[in-house]
């Protein structure tokens, strides 16, 4: 008994505890379930709730699971649902009456900080006329945390305004790998070169 009491001493004397409706939060003030760790913890069994059932065809592929901020349940994500969420997100930007061809910035508004922008793919409604043969020229950049889509032939242009479609794909960074900017890498006046150390394998 005095070993017990001894072990519940140092339990309550190294972390704090505190109780909100019958919640029990350590390290939290606003404890979200009835008992709400905000740490590090060492467990032999982890609860979840109830799981959806698991089908024959998906048990031999990756099953994306999310868990909730609210109640903290662990739920298996089927993009298929429209109120479901998904580890990256689709969107096309569709910018008409563009000054003939060019879109010099255009603002998603999306942050910059939470969130990677990639344009997939993009192309433009009207033919375009000069002396030189042009590609598109489109992309994303970031300016004040937030991401700027751009669009442009260079050094020709169309005869009236038109539309760019953009399609881009969205994903969370806490889901993306991010890794800092590689190089520079002197090719040597010549037009081919190697990373000597990869940074995947």
């Amino acid at each position: 008994m005095k070993n017990l009491f001894i072990c519940s001493y140092l339990l309550l004397g190294s972390a704090s505890l505190y109780s909100q409706h019958g919640k029990v939060g350590i390290n939290t003030v606003t404890p979200r379930v009835d008992l709400d760790v905000n740490g590090s913890y060492k467990s032999s069994k982890i609860i979840t709730g109830t799981l959806p059932f698991i089908t024959s065809n998906e048990k031999d592929r990756y099953l994306l699971l999310n868990q909730s901020t609210v109640d903290n349940r662990v739920r298996k994500i089927d993009p298929t649902q429209t109120a479901s969420p998904g580890l990256a997100s689709i969107i096309t930007y569709k910018l008409t009456n563009a000054k003939l061809d060019w879109v010099e910035s255009f603002n998603t508004k999306i942050n910059s900080q939470d969130y990677s922008v990639m344009v997939l793919s993009a192309y433009f409604d009207r033919d375009v006329k000069g002396n030189t043969t042009a590609i598109p020229s489109y992309g994303v950049k970031s300016f004040n945390n937030e991401w700027i889509l751009y669009a442009d032939y260079s050094e020709v242009a169309a005869d009236t305004n038109g539309t760019w479609t953009l399609v881009c794909a969205i994903y969370p960074k806490t889901y993306v790998k991010i890794f800092p900017e590689r190089g520079p890498f002197d090719v040597n006046s010549t037009s081919s070169g190697s990373d000597n150390n990869p940074i995947l394998q």
